[in-house]
């Protein structure tokens, strides 16, 4: 007697019903355990209920048919609506209305109208046509969504773009069994062998593992994000003055170093600037309009630094600048600087003295600070206001 050979779907449903419950329940388990970002635990669910749905839905029982379509697509649109709903909230993104009602409103009416073209009267095509439309809105809407976030959050770009490499090839591996049996004219090739049936498994597996991959990966880089974020608005409060928006004396000094050990570096301007009878300006008109001051002055220094410059506030109303570019833009900079804050035609409203020495990158901070600092008192008593660098001899 010939043996017919045995049908290998059951083998390979079985392995990836495996592995899908496994990755499933692991997901879950995370997204309870650890919560993360907003949607972290309504993506592990509906994550998990578009696979088991999809998987249910798939491998149906002769006598467990129209029980594992209906459970299997209203468990596919479920989990289709709590998975995009999660992407927004991670997004921080409000749902669109017209998706909302989607949700809300017409997924009771489509489970119901699927229950009756499925229990009631059979109808593979209506069937077919609910869920996919559905479906197909819901994919929009999450396309769109990334899209969006893509270019709202460049640093994110490669992982909302894998994400969407991911859900491009889910699409594509289901493609050739929908086509094959969503018409309904071929139903003895439900449980048959064949490529689309292959497929369409591979794509629950591809979605399972690559899903809960490629969501994890998106969490991760957006903590790296925030973290790098965290720690520059540290360095911030560290290093730079809240008050003007130059760098602090320690974020003054930090910088320096970091010039000094540059390879490209060559010789520079350092410029200390003293606000004039500040002293008198605090008694007369308050902190406040001193205030002010200093940070109209700190704009000042933000606008004539270079690329390359510093710019810093070293203490009190006394701020300096390391100007790094050409000799003609040095040149080109310091007349602004004089002629802003001129006490003749300066047009902040106040003036200040200016100093300036030329340093190279051999000299400590300290020494070339005390040569700026005293050709700013000498421009206070009405002499040069430039004092040059001369190398000491080696010894």
């Amino acid at each position: 007697m010939l043996e017919l050979p045995l049908n290998p779907l059951p083998v390979l449903a079985a392995s990836v019903s495996v592995t899908v419950l496994v990755v499933a329940l692991a997901t879950l388990l995370i997204a309870w355990w650890r919560p993360s970002y907003p949607g972290w635990r309504g993506w592990a669910a509906g994550h998990t209920l578009m696979v088991l749905g999809m998987l249910i839905g798939s491998y149906r029982p002769p006598d467990l048919e129209r029980a594992s379509i209906l459970a299997g697509n209203g468990l596919v649109m479920v989990g289709a609506a709590l998975f995009v709903g999660a992407y927004y909230r991670f997004a921080a993104q409000s749902v669109p209305r017209p998706l909302l009602l989607l949700h809300r409103a017409s997924v009771p009416l489509l489970l119901g109208a699927l229950y009756w073209f499925t229990a009631a009267h059979d109808n593979i095509t209506v069937r077919f046509l609910l869920v996919s439309t559905y479906l197909t809105l819901c994919l929009a809407a999450l396309l769109t969504l990334i899209a969006q976030q893509m270019r709202r959050e460049p640093l994110l770009r490669g992982s909302y773009a894998l994400q969407l490499w991911l859900f491009a090839l889910v699409f594509l591996l289901t493609l050739p069994r929908s086509l094959t049996l969503g018409p309904g004219t071929r139903p003895d090739l439900t449980y048959a062998f064949t490529l689309p049936n292959v497929l369409m498994f591979t794509a629950v597996l591809v979605l399972s593992v690559g899903g809960a991959f490629t969501f994890w990966l998106l969490h991760d880089d957006r903590r790296r994000v925030d973290m790098q974020a965290l720690q520059d608005d540290l360095a911030d409060l560290a290093f730079r003055d809240a008050l003007t928006g130059v760098l602090n004396r320690r974020g003054l000094e930090g910088a320096y170093g970091r010039w000094r050990g540059r390879l490209d570096s060559r010789a520079a301007t350092l410029i200390v600037l003293d606000v004039d009878r500040f002293k008198e300006l605090n008694d007369q008109h308050g902190h406040v309009a001193g205030d002010m001051h200093l940070a109209a002055l700190g704009r000042l220094l933000g606008q004539v630094a270079g690329p390359d410059d510093l710019a810093g506030r070293i203490g009190g109303d006394e701020f300096a600048m390391l100007l790094t570019g050409a000799p003609q833009t040095i040149e080109g900079q310091l007349a602004h600087l004089t002629k802003t804050l001129s006490p003749v035609s300066g047009p902040l409203g106040f003036s200040a003295s200016v100093g300036w020495t030329t340093v190279a990158p051999l000299e400590a901070w300290p020494d070339a600070l005390a040569r700026a600092d005293e050709a700013m008192y000498a421009r206070k008593a009405g002499r040069p206001a430039t004092i040059k660098f001369t190398p000491r001899a080696a010894p």
